[in-house]
């Protein structure tokens, strides 16, 4: 995998966020062992992987201020499935125009085929749990949170637990998968999350875009909101040269829906926020009936942990998409059938003091309550490449 650098000006906050992360990184230095600076960087910690593979974690905050939680305006007056399901059209009417040239429209129809099994399966206590939850977000998440929520009864299975076990589940990120980037399907997209929704990319360069090896490419955008949740959001695309790789071909066949929904769970202990360890996570699912795929990232000492939830399989897939992706690879048409994913994601959480310290660099002020603020805010490349190689592991006909 290699990364593409782009020039990006100094702004006049950046020494401020990058003095909270040299202080976070040298405390982390002085109170665990396994880390150490990389050449001529504070701001950044390295460790080792057992396969002698270096593991580069810059701490700097993305920069910029705090945005309003707008999904609100939407959402926090339903009480019923169908007025769940109103608010999630007249929210999308708000969102950005997304690339449909090279959708077909069996993604239409397998979002609205999501949305009536809902109205029969879901009850309206179900519909209030997912629109308070989402009404803490912006809209672009908001509207994408609810098609990944409704896509299968079992993605509220977390949400379920964590109201007798004490957790709070918590968004990390969306995972947008746009087509190909020979119609610059994702740099359509992120163009109108930015100069419309508020979004930004990081200023610490090498978090900019992502290009893996195995033919795709990433753009990561963030946003701080005023009740101090953090939007992200993985915008990715397969490459021109590239036409095996399936992030083309599930957009063709989904659309622009989320690839998945990323969730962390936590619970408040003496004041503050604590990230639920995800083995802890992982076996309380597993006793409830839902099996989670190979966990990655133990190698960054806790600070950035993911697994995959097994994929929920679609048998609808048009014959005309399967026939398509036959004369291309016979085995895409084993991975176009893993529906939406629910990714488990671990962060660990800054000491009560640094995260107050880091709610002041955004400008938010902190309510009675503990807000979760992780102590690595980004992704890490090489455990995003491994959870989609496993996120294609269940084949079609498994149960």
């Amino acid at each position: 995998m290699t990364q593409q650098l782009s020039q990006h000006g100094a702004y006049p906050a950046a020494l401020e966020f990058a003095r909270f992360a040299s202080e976070v990184a040298a405390h982390l230095m002085a109170t665990e062992r396994g880390w150490f600076y990389p050449p001529q960087n504070p701001t950044a910690l390295q460790s080792q992987r057992e396969d002698q593979q270096l593991i580069h974690l810059d701490l700097t905050p993305f920069l910029g201020t705090a945005q309003p939680a707008d999904a609100a305006r939407w959402f926090s007056t339903v009480t019923t499935i169908d007025q769940l399901l109103a608010a999630h059209q007249q929210a999308k009417a708000a969102c950005i125009t997304e690339p449909s040239q090279h959708v077909h429209a069996y993604a239409e129809a397998y979002l609205q085929h999501c949305f009536n099994a809902a109205r029969a399966q879901y009850s309206d206590a179900d519909a209030q749990l997912i629109a308070g939850w989402v009404s803490g977000l912006d809209v672009y998440a908001a509207v994408k949170c609810v098609e990944c929520l409704l896509d299968c009864y079992d993605n509220l299975t977390l949400f379920k637990l964590a109201g007798y076990k004490g957790w709070q589940v918590l968004f990390d990120h969306l995972a947008i998968r746009c087509g190909s980037s020979q119609y610059s399907h994702a740099e359509q997209v992120i163009e109108q999350l930015q100069q419309q929704h508020g979004y930004v990319q990081s200023q610490v360069e090498h978090e900019r875009f992502y290009q893996f090896d195995d033919g795709w490419n990433a753009y990561p955008l963030y946003k701080m909101l005023d009740n101090g949740q953090v939007i992200r959001l993985f915008v990715d695309q397969s490459d021109a040269d590239s036409p095996r790789q399936i992030i083309q071909h599930w957009n063709h066949c989904y659309g622009f829906t989320a690839h998945h929904m990323a969730l962390r769970v936590v619970r408040i202990e003496n004041d503050q926020c604590v990230a639920v360890p995800l083995l802890e996570v992982i076996e309380a699912l597993a006793e409830a009936g839902v099996a989670a795929l190979t966990p990655t990232g133990f190698y960054t000492h806790g600070l950035l942990e993911q697994v995959f939830l097994k994929p929920h399989l679609n048998k609808d897939v048009p014959e005309e998409i399967h026939q398509s992706l036959a004369s291309i690879d016979p085995a895409l048409n084993k991975t176009i059938e893993n529906g939406k994913l629910i990714e488990l994601v671990s962060r660990r959480e800054l000491t009560k003091d640094q995260a107050l310290k880091s709610l002041h660099l955004y400008g938010v002020m902190p309510s009675n309550d503990p807000i979760s603020t992780p102590i690595y805010p980004y992704f890490l490349p090489a455990q995003a490449a491994h959870v989609i190689r496993t996120s294609l592991q269940p084949k079609a006909g498994e149960d």
